[in-house]
């Protein structure tokens, strides 16, 4: 039954990455404005850094198949999706491992499956680590930081230069100050959601696709 519950939302987010991303994206020179980060971090955290990854990829080739208008096909930018879906799985999951320090007092049943805030290891244990609002900003800013700039600005650039065939600093400025006004709404808009559906998503959903 869990497997197919773990399916069922793995479809649902690639929908969702579809509808946000290729729906009700605005393009606007050599670039796209949208709110498909929205679905994308709360993958993150539920999925981890490889399989949002993975969702990611899935959720740009099947984009394209179902909405071919909007461009051509390019490996590039499937790249880049799913190392947008591994940052955000990246920073907004973690699990325990061998060497984490733990304070005293700290949950010890089978603490390599259980999340942690890495950030702050030695003075923090929770089974939720977006629980605290210090975390949550420092961890969905990094992961913002690394798809609005790294990813986006940078790398998407480098693919669209590519493929038409135009000098990279063409497009640099323009996208590089788009990517870069994204970056604070990334933090603000997912930061918000979870404060708002943080609670039923560790209480209700985790338990379902944790092991």
């Amino acid at each position: 039954m869990r497997k197919y519950y773990i399916i069922i939302l793995c479809g649902l987010f690639i929908a969702l990455q579809v509808v946000f991303g290729r729906l009700i994206a605005i393009d606007v020179v050599f670039m796209r404005v949208s709110f498909i980060f929205v679905p994308i971090a709360l993958g993150g955290a539920l999925f981890g850094p490889l399989w949002n990854g993975l969702i990611c990829a899935a959720a740009d080739i099947i984009g394209f198949i179902l909405v071919p208008s909007q461009g051509p096909f390019f490996p590039g930018f499937t790249l880049s999706a799913f190392l947008s879906g591994f940052a955000y799985g990246f920073f907004l999951t973690f699990k325990l491992t061998a060497s984490t320090n733990l304070p005293d007092g700290a949950a010890t049943r089978d603490d390599s499956r259980q999340p942690v805030c890495f950030l702050n290891r030695v003075n923090a244990y929770s089974s939720n680590p977006l629980s605290s609002m210090d975390s949550l900003i420092i961890r969905t800013a990094l992961a913002a930081f690394c798809v609005t700039i790294l990813v986006d600005a940078l790398l998407n650039t480098f693919w669209v230069a590519l493929l038409y065939e135009k000098a990279y600093t063409f497009y640099l400025g323009t996208r590089f100050i788009k990517s870069l006004a994204m970056l604070p709404v990334h933090v603000a808009v997912f930061g918000a959601l979870w404060r708002s559906i943080g609670k039923y998503i560790e209480s209700a959903v985790f338990p379902k696709i944790r092991i």
